[in-house]
């Protein structure tokens, strides 16, 4: 299980990075423009994804740390592939709560790229060291689908992103030019 759990993380790593290399090619002042005041800059976009990953991170550790985990359940891949359909659908709705950005989010490009690069950091070490008869255990809790296993998380991050990547490509069609 911890090479597919590995392989999902390689492939989402793989579009982070393809990501962070194009958004690097922009100046500070087009990553931070809001394309319209009630939009998300780039810079908050990535804050937004910092933000989901982090609590991924911290909700993994806290499982590790206390307990209270066991196998997922037969339907967790049912609501993961739900979750991923309604993330693929070109429709527009807020982020769970917990993931929602605070008023006022003032980082720039190299603070978020920092910050997204140690929590995905932290999330590959978990997943390198983490006993492997674990990664079937329920670690991983999302607001509407529930409780996946660290693959199915894995994977749902992924989309995740790709979603947002959408998101940060019409942004920067919207505010500027590289440079």
């Amino acid at each position: 299980m911890r090479k597919e759990l590995l392989k999902a993380f390689e492939a989402a790593e793989a579009d982070r990075k393809a990501l962070l290399t194009n958004l690097d090619t922009y100046s500070e002042e087009v990553l931070t423009r809001k394309p319209s005041p009630d939009a998300w800059s780039v810079v908050e976009v990535l804050a937004h994804l910092i933000k989901a990953e982090t609590g991924t991170l911290n909700y993994l550790r806290k499982k590790l740390e206390v307990g209270g985990h066991q196998k997922a359940s037969p339907f967790a891949g049912l609501r993961k592939a739900l979750l991923n359909f309604v993330l693929g659908l070109p429709i527009r709705f807020k982020a769970p709560k917990v993931a929602q950005l605070d008023k006022g989010v003032n980082m720039s490009y190299a603070e978020a790229k920092a910050q997204w690069n140690a929590v995905r950091d932290g999330l590959g070490t978990e997943y390198q060291r983490i006993d492997e008869k674990l990664i079937a255990h329920d670690l991983f809790k999302h607001p509407f689908a529930g409780k996946l296993n660290l693959i199915q998380s894995t994977e749902f991050m992924r989309q995740h992103m790709v979603r947002h990547i959408g998101q940060v490509q019409r942004t920067l069609a919207m505010v500027g030019k590289k440079g």
